[in-house]
């Protein structure tokens, strides 16, 4: 493995920094929208196991009086049928492209959490790279 201070591990350095960076741009992007979109009262109909990962199947009025079901991730507490959620959804041309439950915001913040640190890190690498060698 390359050693911090040389050529190589400035980079990897470097990298592993704006990677981060750039991670927690776009999480913050997408958080930011995800809260701008106009939100409905939905019903859970079912919930849906699949290894670790859980989702329901969720009905909820739109603007024009349609009904939409969608299956949604779950990534707050657990939602049984019959239970009212809140759903975001974002319309194009009349039609949802994207929906979320509006619970969504604790999987936001686990992976900003995540990144941040990586930043954190890789500010941390950056300083013990670029810092210069002492001649004693």
């Amino acid at each position: 493995m390359a050693k911090v201070k040389s050529r190589r591990g400035r980079l990897l350095a470097g990298l592993s920094l704006v990677g981060a960076l750039i991670g927690l741009v776009i999480l913050l992007q997408s958080a930011t929208e995800q809260r701008s979109w106009p939100s409905a009262e939905g019903t859970v109909q079912e919930r849906l196991k699949s290894g670790k990962s859980a989702s329901v199947r969720v009905e909820y009025p739109l603007p024009d009086g349609s009904r939409q079901v969608a299956t949604l991730s779950e990534n707050g507490p657990a939602r049984h049928p019959g239970e009212r959620v809140t759903v975001r959804y974002d319309l194009e041309d009349g039609e949802v492209v994207d929906a979320a439950l509006a619970d969504n915001d604790q999987a936001f913040w686990v992976v900003g959490v995540m990144l941040g640190v990586v930043v954190l890190g890789g500010i941390f690498l950056n300083l013990v790279a670029w810092t210069p060698v002492r001649e004693d």
